[in-house]
């Protein structure tokens, strides 16, 4: 459309329009996101009350039980304030194995929660790294149903890939530790990675000439590769030139 107007004033009405769906769209695009970040919130809150009810039917139940014989005496166990807290089950007495079965059971239940939980942070992390910003994403349960649910930082995820394909032998060359997908693909050592990324960040603000990245540390630490490559597929989103590399603070701010 933009292409085929040939008056000024027409090619001006366009690219007004054009921006005016730009900026609703990404209207749509953050309410979205901001709407499932609440529904996620709103789900993990759900859950942590009803594991905080949980257990305070549970240190009821045992309260009660402490008080309804004295000391020494065959208490009674009301299972049914663990079940409803209304408590209107029939006390059952208590020996010293059965309490225990009870308390194991009760532990048991506990750890299941704690489990589901995890794996249900793990699945909605594994969802929000599935795709850009905007993009419909899927969540998938029953792939981490059996997986470790222990949340790591990238930096123990690449030590962790590193010690786990490191050779066995002491004297073996580090060189030898590789990264071998799951599926068909080129296997490739997590220091070989570590060096693509950083050519590719090279690649993206070769243009910038106050920005120098040779490592992944003091490289970054004025924010200005930040800048630099937020700045290179967003060039419209501030103006790089007027950045200061002596004031971090501002760099940061727009980082």
């Amino acid at each position: 459309m933009l292409d085929s107007a040939e008056d000024y004033e027409d090619r001006k009405k366009v690219r007004a329009r054009l921006k005016d769906v730009i900026a609703q769209n990404r209207a749509q695009r953050e309410e979205m996101i901001r709407r499932r970040e609440e529904e996620r919130e709103e789900m993990i809150r759900a859950r942590l009350r009803d594991a905080d009810e949980q257990k305070r039917r549970t240190l009821a139940m045992y309260d009660a039980m402490a008080k309804s014989a004295p000391a020494g005496g065959n208490k009674t166990l009301d299972v049914g304030i663990l079940r409803d807290g209304s408590g209107t089950s029939t006390p059952e007495p208590v020996g010293g194995q059965k309490l225990d079965l009870v308390e194991q059971a009760i532990r048991e239940r506990q750890r299941e929660a704690d489990n589901r939980k995890k794996r249900i942070l793990t699945a909605y992390d594994t969802a929000a790294r599935s795709g850009p910003a905007g993009a419909p994403r899927f969540i998938d349960f029953e792939a981490v149903k059996a997986s470790d649910a222990k949340r790591m930082s990238p930096k123990e995820k690449f030590q962790q890939l590193d010690s786990a394909a490191a050779p066995k032998g002491a004297n073996a060359p580090s060189s030898a530790a590789t990264v071998r997908p799951s599926g068909p693909g080129i296997a490739r050592s997590p220091t070989a990675i570590k060096e693509m990324l950083l050519n590719w960040c090279k690649s993206k603000t070769k243009e910038y000439e106050a920005v120098s990245i040779d490592n992944f540390s003091t490289s970054w630490n004025d924010g200005m590769a930040f800048c630099a490559l937020i700045h290179h597929f967003f060039p419209d989103a501030f103006d790089f030139n007027s950045l200061n590399p002596k004031n971090r603070q501002i760099g940061r701010a727009h980082v």
